[in-house]
């Protein structure tokens, strides 16, 4: 069994985890804000929270990392995390979070939501390791249907079944697709061109272009050659009708052409490993703000979308980059005739400006 399927109970909400031991951890070095027993839940696949009744270890303490944090809430670091150790003995982390408190009554009662829940496990060594990244696919969308239709055996006489592999940078990165729950898992061995810790997030940016939505991973599994594996449940925002537009994957041959459609995907995996980027790429970024501004109002979503237009054209003509059938001669000219006028010296800057275009 992969390690990754221990997480399938945490595929959706709500669920809830009982911890007798939890704590909120403060800076390094410092002692815990407080230390107490209560309760994680996973309400749904946009939301995490947690209760968790204790008292401080240094109440002095305590009172001056929460106003540290009050005090200066863009300081990332103020922040708190979340600890955790279920009635099975299993250690749990929720991540950074800021904490609503209340001191009244014997105990303090701690409340407040996470980004993701994540744990360790070990398991025997197989020298190699690698990521698994497995994304929730609404059934509504017709990506349900293209990955129903797409994924199939690539062994001769094969038929259909849910796994397809391709190659990317030379590598085989695999994509399985359970129709019965619409989970599509995208998984690689760790190499050079594409290192777990980066690839586990990289998968998910072909995706997000495809189909014009914001495709995170549900779950995530980063896989060490001594048998250890980190594992993480993740938000997983929900997929909206008001950026279909968006798709670069669109088209009458949409539903068939399988080929093309995992050309342009290990084409755009090519690049984003071949940057190496940490956060998404500028070109994934660029299609997610315009995702996201599909939203909002059209004048919102017009000016997002003319500067992502500028910004992808920038990258592909870089700047200073002269046009192959410019005559650079009669460019010169014309300049050396403009500067040559004594008019108003806003016209002349402008029509300089636009001649050397």
């Amino acid at each position: 069994m992969s390690q990754i399927d221990r997480l399938t109970p945490f595929l959706l909400g709500p669920v809830t985890i009982r911890c007798p031991k939890m704590a909120l951890l403060a800076r390094d070095l410092e002692p815990p804000l407080a230390e107490g027993e209560g309760e994680f839940e996973i309400v749904s696949e946009r939301e995490f929270r947690y209760r968790m009744t204790g008292l401080p270890v240094d109440l002095k303490h305590s009172l001056h990392a929460l106003n540290r944090e009050r005090d200066e809430p863009y300081e990332p670091l103020n922040r708190f995390r979340l600890v955790m150790t279920d009635a099975d003995g299993k250690e749990w982390m929720g991540g950074w979070t800021a904490p609503d408190v209340d001191p009244d009554g014997d105990q303090w009662v701690l409340t407040g939501t996470c980004d993701s829940l994540s744990t360790g496990v070990q398991a025997p060594a197989t020298g190699e390791g690698g990521a698994e990244a497995r994304f929730l696919i609404p059934r509504n969308h017709s990506a349900a249907i293209i990955f129903r239709r797409f994924v199939r055996s690539d062994a001769e006489g094969g038929g259909v079944s849910a796994v397809r592999t391709i190659d990317v940078l030379g590598n085989p990165v695999r994509f399985a697709f359970d129709s019965e729950t619409n989970v599509l898992s995208i998984s690689a061995a760790d190499t050079p061109d594409l290192p777990a810790h980066a690839a586990e997030n990289w998968f998910g940016e072909p995706l997000r272009i495809l189909f014009g939505q914001l495709a995170f991973p549900r779950l995530v599994e980063r896989r060490f050659p001594d048998g250890q594996s980190m594992l993480w449940v993740r938000q997983s925002p929900a997929w909206t009708a008001d950026s279909t537009w968006t798709a670069l994957w669109s088209g009458d041959e949409r539903f068939t052409n399988d080929a093309d459609f995992f050309a342009l995907y290990s084409g755009l995996l090519t690049l984003i490993a071949r940057d190496a980027e940490w956060e998404s790429h500028t070109i994934t970024t660029f299609y997610e703000e315009v995702i996201q501004s599909a939203q909002g109002s059209r004048w919102v979503m017009a000016l997002t979308l003319a500067s992502s237009i500028e910004g992808l054209a920038r990258r592909l003509v870089p700047e200073g980059t002269l046009r192959t059938d410019a005559d650079q001669a009669a460019i010169d000219s014309l300049v050396a005739h403009i500067e040559e006028w004594q008019g108003a010296s806003r016209l002349k800057d402008t029509a300089l400006s636009a001649v050397k275009r």
